[in-house]
């Protein structure tokens, strides 16, 4: 019998990201695929140290103003090129309060459409939100009954702000620039023989004074507030 050797074949796979397997698992219709922010909560687990997931969003999106009062349920507000966001639980209109009192360990995934966005009411000028819950494998871990167990209420996680960058070309610096928190920076060290610090920052489109709040915390423990409005 002839035979004839066939010459190497390379097989390549190109492996999904955990973000491409939640989008289809999760996201179905309008909400799958498209231009979006996407966030994997199901691979942060730092994601559940926040009080709602508006917090966790704030800073994180460029051009979306998201502003979150005191407390755990306070008022929230939203803003995204002069409209406001429609938000979807499970892909279900919903409103605010709703997603507000969701723990954020029961969220697996987050989309973030920019304006417009055809899948809301209206055309969705203002963008949209869209929540979702987990399910299957993804479900958190809960303790199990009878396992002592205690909250130890520390310091809050170093917060995040959207800062842009004008030196470069970015669709997104086209947008009115509307940022209520211009400049943050957790970790500005100074010494003795080093006590003078150059912040550069960018400012919005509308601001014409600052309000400055420096607080810290000396090499000896003693702690150090200053507040002032600069024009």
């Amino acid at each position: 019998m002839k035979e004839k050797r066939l010459e190497n074949v390379t097989v390549r796979a190109k492996t999904k990201t955990p973000v491409q397997v939640l989008d289809e698992k999760y996201a179905t219709g309008l909400f799958s695929g498209s231009d979006s922010r996407q966030f994997d909560l199901v691979n942060y687990p730092l994601a559940a140290t926040y009080p709602n997931i508006f917090t966790y969003l704030q800073g994180k999106v460029a051009g979306l103003q998201i502003t979150v009062g005191g407390g755990p349920n306070g008022q929230v507000s939203m803003q995204w090129r002069g409209a406001t966001p429609s938000v979807f639980l499970d892909q279900v209109n919903t409103d605010v309060d709703m997603l507000s009192s969701i723990p954020v360990s029961d969220i697996a995934y987050v989309k973030v459409f920019p304006p417009p966005f055809i899948g809301a009411v209206g055309g969705g000028s203002g963008g949209a939100i869209a929540i979702y819950t987990r399910r299957g494998n993804d479900l958190a871990t809960k303790p199990g009954k009878g396992l002592n167990k205690n909250v130890l209420n520390g310091y809050t996680l170093v917060r995040e702000f959207y800062s842009p960058n004008y030196d470069r070309f970015d669709p997104r610096n086209e947008a009115r620039d509307l940022r209520t928190t211009l400049y943050w920076n957790p970790s500005v060290i100074t010494s003795p023989k080093k006590n003078v610090v150059t912040l550069t920052f960018y400012n919005n489109d509308v601001t014409k004074a600052f309000r400055v709040i420096i607080e810290g915390m000396t090499k000896d423990g003693r702690l150090a507030h200053l507040e002032e409005v600069m024009e």
